[in-house]
Formats: structure tokens, C-alpha cells, sequence
């Protein structure tokens, strides 16, 4: 329920409150109305004593504040916001590539010339990444089987995005030797992309692992739990939570033959 704006309140301030009331977030409205009504309640009262100017401009980036802060609090952690992250950065990675390559047009004519090597590369990086990774994929998808394509798809973009972003840098640095020595760049562009590719692919295998089965959102910062001294007799580690409450992942500290690798827990 938002409160009745106070009667001291010039027009102004109470029309300007009621038009920029909605852009905060639904929890947070009636507090801010509050707060405003009294931070300008006293301005008014100050201004008619020696001129101190209305809180305008404050008014309005103090609601847009708070609502940028909801939709932030909102996509954090989110896979959304990891897929959106990796396109941002495959497009500043390919701005130096179209700048050195004269044209937008010279450099898809390049990048076309180099699909079936860059495919081949890509292959062979995402089968060592995937054959010596640090946990299986099949381990961390136990749920439904509409939970587990949504996370096959997810990890799938990821490595796609992952693989293309490498390749983009490995072109962005080789780029300047390319017209002094084409054989020697391709051979170190070769190189860099698979060094880049596997750095990028063992990220994206820890990234799917720490992340909740249900929503696919980053789980919480580790808990500890349990005593080192007990490792034979309770579970020692640590614990990660999801923050929407679908349950928690438990990491040991040491394998036994009883806990050898982390487990996911859902939440009863």
C-alpha cells in the first residue's frame, strides 16, 4: 500500500514522486516513497528559508538506481547473463579483426577461407577438453530429462561461444605478422587458438559443475562443513547452495569409498 503523500509537499514534488514511483521495484516502493516524502518535506522547508534548491534530478537516478539494481540482482548468476557475457566479448574480440581486415566484407572473405580448419581445430579441442574434463556431464544431469536438455543446450553454447572467442583473439594478436610471414602466423595462430580453446573449454566444464540442475544459475559461495579429524566417520567439504533453493552440491574434501566425487542434493 503506498502511502499518502504529505499535504507540506509542493505539487511539483507530489506529482513527480507519483510519475517516478514506478520505475522502483514492487518490494522496495513504499520505503522509497518514505524516504522521499521526508528528504523532500525537509528540502521544502529548508528552501523557504534560505533557497536551497529541490532534489529533482536526485529523485529520479535514485528510482532508476534501484530498479537497475532489481534487474541486476535479478540476472546475476544467471545463464542468460553468461551466454549474453560471451557474445559481448566475441563482439569486441572481432572489432580490432574488421579494422585490421579493411572491411567488414574482406574479413567474412577471410573467415570463410579459414571454416574447415578452425572446424577441425575446434573438433579436436572440444573432444580432449570434453575426454579430460574435470567431471563428467552425465554425473551433474540427474534430473528430468527436460532439466538435462537445457543443460546440454546451455554447456553447448557455452562451448560454441568459448571456441569462437578463441579463435577471434588468436586472430587478433597473429593479425599484424600475417602479411611478413602467412605460414609461421597460421602456425601460431594454430597454436594459440588451441591453447586458448582448452583454457576456455576447462572453464566451461567448471562453470556447468558449480552450477544448480534445476535454474542453472550459479550456485552460492562454499560452506564449510564437517570436521577434518572425522573423514572416515561423517562428511567433510564443502557445500554450495542455490540461491532459489533447489538444493545443494556437495563437494568432499578427501574421496573416500563411501563419498568419491561431488553430489548433487535436490532440495525435498
Amino acid at each position: 500500500m503506498i502511502p499518502e503523500l504529505p499535504s507540506p509537499l509542493r505539487r511539483a514534488d507530489r506529482v513527480l514522486l507519483a510519475a517516478t514511483q514506478w520505475l522502483t521495484p514492487r518490494c522496495e516502493r513504499e520505503n522509497w516513497v518514505r524516504g522521499w516524502q521526508a528528504e523532500l518535506w525537509d528540502r521544502e522547508h529548508r528552501r523557504k528559508q534560505d533557497g536551497t534548491p529541490g532534489l529533482l534530478s536526485g529523485v529520479i537516478q535514485d528510482a532508476l538506481w534501484l530498479r537497475g539494481d532489481s534487474v541486476r540482482q535479478a540476472l546475476a548468476g544467471t545463464p542468460f547473463l553468461c551466454i549474453a557475457l560471451l557474445v559481448s566479448l566475441l563482439l569486441m574480440a572481432t572489432v580490432p579483426a574488421v579494422i585490421a581486415a579493411g572491411s567488414l566484407h574482406g574479413f567474412l572473405v577471410i573467415a570463410a577461407g579459414s571454416v574447415v580448419r578452425v572446424a577441425i581445430e575446434a573438433s579436436l579441442v572440444a573432444f580432449v577438453s570434453l575426454a579430460a574434463g574435470v567431471t563428467s556431464l552425465e554425473q551433474n544431469l540427474s534430473g528430468m530429462q527436460r532439466l538435462r536438455l537445457k543443460a546440454r543446450v546451455f554447456f553447448f553454447a557455452k562451448m560454441v561461444l568459448v571456441l569462437l572467442l578463441a579463435w577471434m583473439m588468436s586472430t587478433d594478436v597473429t593479425w599484424p605478422i600475417r602479411p611478413f610471414i602467412p605460414l609461421t602466423t597460421l602456425v601460431l595462430q594454430s597454436l594459440l587458438f588451441v591453447l586458448l580453446g582448452l583454457l576456455g573449454s576447462r572453464w566451461s566444464s567448471l562453470d556447468s559443475a558449480l552450477r544448480c540442475q534445476h535454474c542453472l544459475c550459479s550456485l552460492a559461495s562454499p560452506a564449510r562443513v564437517g570436521r577434518p579429524s572425522w573423514n572416515f566417520l561423517e562428511f567433510t567439504g564443502a557445500e554450495l547452495e542455490c540461491k532459489q533453493g533447489h538444493g545443494h552440491l556437495s563437494i568432499p574434501e578427501i574421496e573416500t569409498s563411501w563419498c568419491q566425487a561431488s553430489e548433487w542434493v535436490a532440495a525435498d
